[in-house]
Parts: C-alpha cells; structure tokens; sequence
C-alpha cells in the first residue's frame, strides 16, 4: 500500500511542478520535485524504505530513459561531424580534472578518505558511478547521493555560469553540461536547445567512457 502511495505522490509531485514552470521558467523539474516530495511523504508516512520501493517502479524506467537522451544526438549526427575532435578533446579533460580536483580539495581538507573515494566518480551517469565507486573502494550508497547531487546543481548553475564567461555557442554548452552533470544534466537541456541537448548526450556517453579508462587503473594503484 505505501509503495503505491509513494509511486502517485511522486508522480504527482512531479506534474505539480511541472505546471508550476510554466510560470517560475527557472525552476528545475528535479529540484522542485525533491523539494516537494520529501516534505510530504514525511508528512504522509516517513518510511523511506517503503518510498525506495515505490520509487522502484518508476526507476526501472531509468535505463530506457537514458538511451533516448541519443534520439536529438541521432538527428544533429551530421552536425556533430565537424565537431568531434573539439568534443572529444574537451570531454576528456573534463573527466580527468573532475577527479583530480575532487582528490585534491578534499586531501587538502583532511577529509576521509572513503569520501574521497566515493566522489571520484560524481560526474558520470549513476550505474556507471555506482560500480567505479566499488572499484576504487568508495561507499556506493554515498556515491549515488553525490552524483544526484553533482547533476542537479550541474542543470541549475550550468546555464547562468556558462553564460556569465560569455559561452554561448550550443555545442560548447552541450559538451560541458553533459561531462559534468550526466544524464540529468543532459535532460535539462531537452526544452532549451536540441544541440545542445545533442551535445550533452555525446559527452554523457563518452565521459563514462573516459572516466572508467581513468579510475580502473586507478582501483588497482589504491
């Protein structure tokens, strides 16, 4: 009963906001809707276990959902030709500077060492993260927290910092959101540009790609 409970008010929650965009342009979907769900489900129940089992239902269409995050990839493809080596180069310096900085700034602040481990992988689509959390020895259950995290604050500050350094071309904006902030990054690019959206999806794949030929070695160093 309360997984069924948990499945309508997510749902629900999601379609209220949905409509509450249509006048706060601003508002992110995933956002808003964490926002809301959480306080009421706490009102309603409180039983978080119960919620995760709800929330199964919806989350077994997660893996289709992200294959047709390639469907606008497939239709700018020719495009995206007279881009690659550009794309390419990028997302693969994004991927290795978001560990790096990740390793750094938290060793420097004498943070533990399984937190570290398990923010190596943050930007990079959450199964994928999940299973490179393991190798290098993080705590998986933080690392699917700090990656929902690093997408969600990805798809709110992307847009207004990318504009704030004067980037505004479309494939540009695609390629860093998707490396940093994954697939929801890459979902909140949908309504605003179908490039960019494009974009976002290459760099979503090919960052899981690079960061994986980066950190599994690393499993064996640590």
């Amino acid at each position: 009963m309360l997984e069924a409970a948990a499945f309508f008010v997510t749902v629900a929650g999601y379609l209220a906001v949905m409509a509450l965009r249509k006048r706060i342009s601003w508002l992110s979907p995933l956002v808003g809707t964490v926002f809301l769900v959480g306080p009421v489900w706490w009102l309603i129940s409180g039983d978080w276990q119960a919620y995760q089992r709800g929330g199964d239902w919806i989350a077994v269409w997660l893996g289709p959902a992200t294959v047709a995050l390639a469907v606008p990839l497939a239709k700018q493809a020719k495009a995206f030709i007279r881009y690659w080596r550009g794309a390419l180069l990028g997302i693969a310096v994004g991927c290795a500077l978001s560990p790096l900085s990740a390793w750094l700034v938290l060793t420097l602040a004498n943070v533990d060492d399984s937190l570290v481990r398990s923010l190596l992988s943050k930007s990079v689509t959450t199964p994928i993260s999940l299973e490179l959390t393991k190798l290098v020895g993080g705590i998986s259950a933080l690392a699917a927290v700090l990656t929902a995290l690093t997408g969600m604050i990805g798809s709110l500050i992307a847009g207004p910092l990318l504009k704030r350094l004067g980037i505004t071309d479309d494939w540009a904006i695609g390629v860093a959101v998707g490396t940093a902030a994954h697939a929801i990054g890459t979902a909140s690019l949908q309504r605003s540009s179908p490039i960019q959206a494009a974009a976002a999806s290459v760099a979503m794949i090919i960052s899981a790609i690079c960061t994986s030929l980066y950190l599994i070695p690393l499993a064996f160093w640590l």
